[in-house]
């Protein structure tokens, strides 16, 4: 097939050979991927005449028939959040040398099969590049084939990452993949430059330095350190960038040729600078003061021409760069290194080098502007005369062609790029799919707003959040610039391969249309119990499709006048309509769209009539009742249609006569369903009496289409009807699932049971039985003892998930009144079965850890010490207990388990445990119903505290756990565990005094100045918040009867001497204090966030979750990996990707090449970026 570019019309596509014109209705897709599906178009061939009568119309009636300008530019296609490779693949495409330089490269169609061409990155470059250039009739392309090259699965093509450093990997890659080619220096012979690093003696100008090479510069927007300090221009951000810096102090530079440290200059030159100069603006910053990273969207204005000319420094003086022309901000620049010098020698320089200043003091910037004195925008002005420029000043004047933008915030956004055509030098918009024209007054909106403040999260649309992020400038030389690449100048092969990719598209596309017109059929027959299912054109003739569905069933022939295709409802699961005379229509016509249900009806001969479908009728499913044999029904079913007004005796002539019984010997039944639970039968005839015969069926009976009405031959209609009684039984039959994981109980079955085993994927087993839900649960266990061959009492019925399972204790409860349903599941497990009100508990071991001295740790006394806290417990033992069960019986089978692990318990004391809080110490002689103050359930836990000696408690007392305030200090002392009684009949004394004299002899605090407060039971408790506390001295706790207005049992307490002065704090030292006590408050959060499992509990004990904490996560890195070329290993793979060379922050260098003058070069050179990039580089930028 040819492929002429040059025939186009109207941007729709290529003419038709015949003459008419191709139209092409896109919709939204954003591509095409050879192993994809191919995008939605619909071809439209237009006879000649009606093309032209089209072309005549459209420039009589151009607001109704608007022919699109032609596109000369083809966008991306986004696969998920790869826009910010789409907008450097667009700069790289619009790049003439690039694109040039590519095509010229043999790797690809000299070396390799198919599968080495997929994973060939220029090759796929290539390609892609040849598609954006010829495919002229598509609105986007595809990028997966050259994803797929970089060796990215469908997840990286949903990570974002910078533009900068995709830029950076991909060149990296390709130089990797061309190496030992003839275009093996692509890469470096157009965006490689050089810059001196250099380090010059302010005493004897000696001077050390060292050649690196850089693909791209990054400038600083805000200087580290500075909050307020912004670059304003590209030009300023290039000056601060080559600013150097006086080494001075403890860094002063050890000079080989004075033999002595020194003052010195460090800074940085321009050797030589690139063909392509690319510069990224580090808007992505970190704020150390909200630990957040931001977006600086500030204004930074960029030139369209950038003079580059005096900030190049030239070993070789050869170049014709020169500094002649005096003026301005470059010869400013210039002459900065040599005012530092003169600095270093003026006894009046306001600027001080000496060793007592700082460490290392910056240059000052000029006082005046950067800039020249015009206008920052005189470049963008069409009277800018650039020939005039590079006559003045030099060959170093670049040209703006590609602005890369970000918009969003620090934590994400989207990329596009602005770029130049030097085809027909206008400025376009690529944003992936869409490519638009647009202005340069457009492109400087991408300056910035001329305010605003970082932005952290929001703002991803806003026009404040949108601004440059990367430039690409182009040296301005009329020998070396090429304005385009003709399509002539596309390789042989790549025109041929898009050619072939353009057939395959096409093919697709047609495969395409005809699965489109595939749509899945539902196909019932007989008795509607079981379906086919067919795919068929929806423009296939219902005759056609009736054949083909006779094919599906075995036992039915096609006959055209014996068989028909009607509609089916499966919710009425009655045929419906019947397409008489039409069926010569095609499926699209009668409305029958995909999914649709069709019921192939088959009469026995064509005598017998068919039945028209007759909408309004009421649609009944009738079948008759047989005493034998089982399933006691008839099959199929016969559809009735009767008149929506009918009643009872009209429904009972119909259907005596259709079964040929007499009146009074027909007997009809419905059932119906009032909830799952009330199944009942109804005989709508009970007697041949107007009362029952003259009922309205819809009205009354509440029949409905769809309904099953029962016949049943009796002698009479008085009689017993066994009907009836098989459907009440079979109502109430449903079958109940039994599960078992056990192994040991699964080998002991001895029969098959009521159903056959099914083996779970698990390892467990399933049995099946069938009951009657009316009857107790019993019923089940006594056939399971049978079915198991083991005693009742060795095994337990269960419901819930098998992890969780609930016991089901009571036995004598109905599977009706238990809600289990047909299908519903229980688990049997081996061990004794529970009684009613017999429960499974948890006994927790508390082992407070031992206190450290006071002034051992400094965050424990500047914290209220934490109950119970989740080290100090430990699983014991599962008890099974009652309510009538004695507290000393529960203690003893503790003490039982205590000993068994060898460990001693002079006295035991047990304790209720909830919301994991110790409550009421449990009291002897006491059923544990009356002890507790809880409600017995399914794994109640309580507590087990081992005591040196027996307690004897009363049976009215209170339990505090009181700490130390030391008022002086501002500490808290250690927790100790107060018991007291507060009867007073028993004590003869007053609670608070009780409570008072027993906290002295303990803490040593003199009861008269003694006074409590309670601090919070739940939350962290820090000495900053004794403040806020209500403190209560022994005075106004007389004023109460009893303690609980000072705290419920087992709360903490303060206690402290009023006595004592409270400490002062000042301003510093609050603020000191709060910085100490938040860094000890995040550390306690994260130790618990990170704690993903209790410390105590059974080891798998049901109900306890791990605790979670989000953590985002992590950025991945961004790789590409290449293959060596063909010459080499081919099984080798290489990553190349932000940890390998010229992927780090700052200048990207590649092997160093020195031209030192002196061998003593200063380590502190390799800091260079740290000053001026904004310090430790603490994160990648995010986008």
């Amino acid at each position: 097939m040819s492929y002429d570019h040059s025939l186009i019309n109207g941007g729709y596509g290529p003419v038709h050979e015949g003459g008419g014109l191709v139209e092409t209705v896109d919709d939204e897709f954003d591509g095409y991927d050879d192993n994809d599906t191919v995008s939605s178009s619909a071809i439209i061939l237009l006879p000649q005449t009606q093309a032209a009568t089209t072309t005549t119309a459209s420039t009589q009636h151009s607001s109704w028939n608007y022919v699109a300008e032609p596109q000369l530019f083809r966008g991306l296609s986004n696969q998920g959040a790869t826009c910010y490779m789409n907008s450097l693949l667009q700069s790289l495409y619009m790049t003439p040398e690039f694109r040039h330089r590519l095509y010229q490269s043999e790797t690809a169609r000299d070396h390799g099969d198919t599968a080495d061409l997929e994973t060939n990155i220029p090759f796929q470059l290539q390609k892609l590049f040849a598609h954006l250039q010829l495919n002229k009739d598509r609105k986007a392309i595809d990028t997966k084939a050259l994803t797929k090259s970089f060796g990215w699965n469908s997840s990286d093509v949903f990570q974002q990452h910078d533009v900068q450093e995709l830029c950076r990997v991909l060149f990296d890659a390709l130089e990797e993949s061309l190496k030992g080619t003839p275009t093996e220096h692509l890469v470096n012979d157009l965006y490689q430059g050089q810059l001196k690093d250099y380090v010059q003696c302010a005493n004897c100008g000696n001077e050390s330095s060292r050649v690196d090479n850089f693909l791209d510069l990054s400038l600083v927007i805000r200087p580290f350190g500075s909050s307020t300090e912004m670059m304003k221009s590209v030009e300023e951000a290039i000056e601060y960038f080559l600013k150097p810096e006086m080494l001075s102090g403890e860094n002063q530079w050890d000079c080989a040729r004075c033999g002595t440290k020194q003052d010195a200059i460090k800074g940085l030159k321009f050797s030589k600078l690139p063909y392509m100069l690319a510069l990224q603006l580090k808007r992505f910053d970190f704020d150390y003061t909200t630990f957040n990273r931001i977006k600086l969207n500030n204004q930074v204005r960029f030139p369209k021409y950038l003079n580059m000319n005096t900030y190049v420094h030239d070993t070789t003086q050869t170049t014709t760069a020169t500094t002649t022309s005096g003026g301005g901000a470059v010869a400013r620049k210039m002459s900065l290194e040599r005012q530092e010098l003169n600095d270093k020698h003026d006894d009046t320089s306001p600027r001080s080098v000496d060793g007592d200043s700082a460490s290392s003091s910056s240059l000052s910037p000029p006082t005046t502007s950067p800039l020249d004195d015009d206008d920052d925008d005189d470049t963008w002005h069409a009277a800018y005369n650039v020939d005039a420029v590079l006559e003045a000043s030099g060959p170093y004047v670049y040209e703006l062609f590609s602005v890369l933008i970000h918009s969003g915030s620090a934590m994400g956004g989207h990329y596009y790029a602005y770029i130049k055509s030097f085809e027909d030098g206008q400025w376009y918009n690529f944003n992936d799919s869409t490519v638009t024209k647009i202005t340069d007054a457009e492109v400087q909106t991408a300056w910035g707003p001329t305010s605003h403040q970082p932005s952290t999260y929001g703002g991803y649309r806003s026009s404040g959040s949108t601004c440059a992020y990367m430039l690409m400038y182009r040296l301005v030389d009329r020998s070396r610039n090429e304005a385009a690449i003709a399509d002539s100048q596309v390789p042989s092969f790549l025109k041929d391969l898009i050619v072939s990719d353009e057939s395959k598209r096409l093919e697709k596309e047609k495969e395409r249309e005809e699965k489109a017109r595939l749509i899945q059929l539902k196909v019932f027959a007989d008795d509607a119990a079981t379906f086919k299912t067919m795919h068929i054109s929806k423009l296939t003739p219902l005759s056609a499709v009736t054949e083909k569905a006779c094919v599906l069933f075995d036992h039915i022939t096609y006959d055209p006048a014996l068989v028909r295709l009607r509609s089916y409802s499966e919710y009425t699961k009655m045929p419906q309509d019947t397409y008489t005379g039409r069926e010569h229509c095609s499926l699209m016509q009668l409305q029958l769209y995909a999914h649709s249900s069709l019921f192939l009806e088959v009469r026995s001969s064509i005598d017998q009539p068919w039945v028209e479908y007759d909408g309004t009728a009421l649609q009944l499913v009738v079948r008759k009742y047989e005493p034998l044999p089982s399933p006691h029904f008839t099959n199929p079913p016969f559809n009735l249609q009767i008149s929506d007004r009918a009643t009872v005796e009209d429904l009972v002539d119909v259907l005596s006569a259709k079964f040929e019984l007499p009146r009074a010997q027909c007997r009809v039944l419905h059932m119906s369903a009032n909830g799952y639970w009330s199944i009942q039968t109804s005989i709508l005839n009970p007697a041949d009496e107007p009362e029952y015969m003259q009922r309205s069926l819809q009205m009354d009976i509440r029949l409905r289409h769809g309904s099953e009405v029962y016949v049943e031959a009796c002698p009479s209609l008085d009689t017993w009807s066994d009907a009836k009684d098989l459907f009440e039984t079979q109502a109430h039959m449903i079958t109940i699932q039994v599960k078992c994981k056990d192994k040991a109980m699964a080998s002991r079955v001895v029969q098959s049971g009521d159903g056959g085993g099914t083996a779970e994927d698990g390892g467990g087993v399933t049995w099946r039985f069938v009951v009657d839900r009316r009857d107790a649960l019993q019923v089940l266990k006594d056939k399971l003892v049978a079915f198991l061959d083991m005693p009742p009492d060795t095994f337990k019925l269960c419901r819930g998930s098998s992890d969780k399972a609930q016991e089901l204790k009571a036995l004598d409860v109905s599977f009706k009144n238990l809600t289990l349903m047909d299908n519903s599941t229980l688990f049997v497990a081996p061990g004794r079965p529970l009684h009613v009100n017999e429960f499974h508990v948890q006994i927790q071991w508390y082992q407070p850890k031992v206190q450290k001295k006071e002034g051992d740790d400094v965050a424990r006394q500047l914290f209220l010490d934490d109950l119970a806290k989740a080290g100090d417990m430990s699983w014991l033992m599962t008890l099974i207990v009652s309510g009538e069960m004695l507290v000393d019986d529960v203690r003893a089978s503790v003490a039982a388990a205590l000993a068994s692990r060898g460990i001693d318990a002079p006295a035991i004391r047990l304790r209720d445990y909830a919301n994991k809080r110790m409550n009421t110490v449990l009291m002897d002689g006491l059923k544990l119903q009356q002890a507790s103050q809880l409600t017995l359930y399914e794994n109640r836990e309580f507590v087990a505290q081992i005591l040196h000696e027996p307690e004897h408690l009363p049976r009215d007392h209170m339990l505090y756990n009181i700490s130390v305030f030391d008022r002086s200090t501002l500490t808290f002392g250690p927790s100790h565990e107060i018991v007291f009684g507060y009867r007073h009949d028993v004590t003869e004394r007053h609670w608070i005094d009780v409570l008072a004299a027993a906290t002295a002899a303990v803490t040593g605090l003199p009861e008269a100045t003694m006074q409590f407060a309670k601090p919070f039971q739940t939350q962290e408790v820090s000495v900053l918040d004794v403040e806020d506390f209500t403190w209560t001295d022994k005075d106004n706790a007389r004023r109460h009867a009893n303690p609980h207005t000072l705290g419920l049992y087992g709360d903490r307490l303060l206690v402290s001497d009023r006595a004592i002065p409270l400490k002062e704090l000042t301003a510093d030292e609050r603020a000191e204090l709060s910085a100490v006590l938040d860094k000890a408050t995040s550390t306690n959060v994260e130790t618990l966030y990170h704690s993903n499992q209790p410390t105590y509990g059974p080891p798998a004990m049901p109900g306890y979750a791990s605790s979670y904490k989000y953590a985002k996560p992590k950025e991945a890195a961004l790789v590409i990996r290449t293959k060596p070329p063909p010459s080499k290993n081919a099984a080798t793979t290489t990553s190349v990707g932000n940890g390998g060379r010229d992927s780090g922050g700052g200048v990207p260098v590649s092997p160093g090449v020195h031209t030192d003058d002196d061998d003593d070069d200063d380590d502190d050179a390799d800091s260079k970026e740290f000053e001026r990039a904004g310090g430790a580089v603490l994160f990648d930028d995010l986008h």
